[in-house]
């Protein structure tokens, strides 16, 4: 949430998880900007090359039209 973001979804399955949210977010306080750059300092390694990210850099969690869309074949025709 120290990001800049318009919104932040969370599920909520209970009036638990939803006081739960709320503690949360009452008692949330920003990362200093220098934690931010520290923090992304240490992400630095592995952000690049998107190792941790396979939803966004490839064909594997891909749906029926964003396959369409990027050329992909469809799930069917790919070996796993």
């Amino acid at each position: 949430m120290s990001l800049l973001v318009c919104m932040t979804v969370s599920g909520i399955d209970s009036l638990k998880v939803l006081r739960q949210n709320l503690g949360i977010v009452r008692g949330f306080s920003p990362m200093t900007t220098g934690a931010r750059r520290a923090y992304k300092r240490s992400l630095s390694n592995y952000a690049p090359d998107g190792r941790v990210e396979l939803y966004k850099t490839s064909a594997e969690h891909e749906g029926v039209e964003g396959r369409k869309q990027h050329g992909f074949p469809p799930q069917e025709e790919v070996a796993l």
